[in-house]
């Protein structure tokens, strides 16, 4: 039976330290920063050309067509007219979508009125692909993103060369230093 005196007594050995999370390379707090996260989404993208808004985060990360939380109250009817304050969250579904450029699934969180906007474009990459304003500023980080990435693939590429053949649009010259500089980057990358 130990003593009082022996529990106030300095102790010669130290208990071993733990470590509160498993190692990573990843400062904790850089992880769950979502502006951190947009950072590292966009780092080989171009800049986004529209206002991104700060208010409701998750957006950045999905497709969802401009959607926000909204706020308000519920009025019942009758005899208590008191005001309950609440809530209205987008309607966000996690769906695999496939992508014909890309030639896979890609898994998107999606808000489930852009799901029928893409089926009435006719399909993913047309969706993303679309020259609209309104729906380029409704496509947030994530949404510019994949469109980025579709654009590099080579039918997509094939796709738009035939379309400016087609309109009649020259070529750039061949002693352009534009058009080298371009063919030199894409021979290094």
């Amino acid at each position: 039976m130990t003593s009082l005196l022996s529990l106030l007594r300095p102790r010669l050995w130290a208990p071993k330290a733990t470590a509160l999370r498993a190692f990573s390379t990843t400062p904790a707090p850089a992880g769950k920063d979502s502006k951190y996260a947009r950072k590292t989404m966009m780092k080989k993208v171009p800049k986004y050309p529209f206002p991104i808004r700060h208010t409701f985060k998750q957006s950045w990360f999905g497709l969802y067509d401009g959607k926000h939380i909204q706020f308000g109250n519920n009025i019942p009817d009758g005899e208590y007219s008191h005001k309950t304050r609440r809530t209205w969250k987008p309607n966000v579904k996690t769906k695999k979508l496939y992508s014909k450029a890309l030639g896979k699934l890609v898994q998107v969180p999606i808000v489930t009125s852009v799901l029928r906007t893409i089926d009435k474009a006719g399909g993913l990459d047309e969706y993303l692909l679309s020259t609209k304003t309104a729906r380029l500023a409704s496509l947030g980080p994530y949404g510019w993103k994949l469109r980025h990435e579709i654009m590099k693939t080579p039918a997509i590429r094939k796709r738009f060369k035939q379309e400016r053949i087609e309109l009649g649009l020259q070529k750039p010259p061949k002693g352009d230093k534009t058009n080298r500089l371009r063919r030199r980057h894409e021979v290094g990358s």
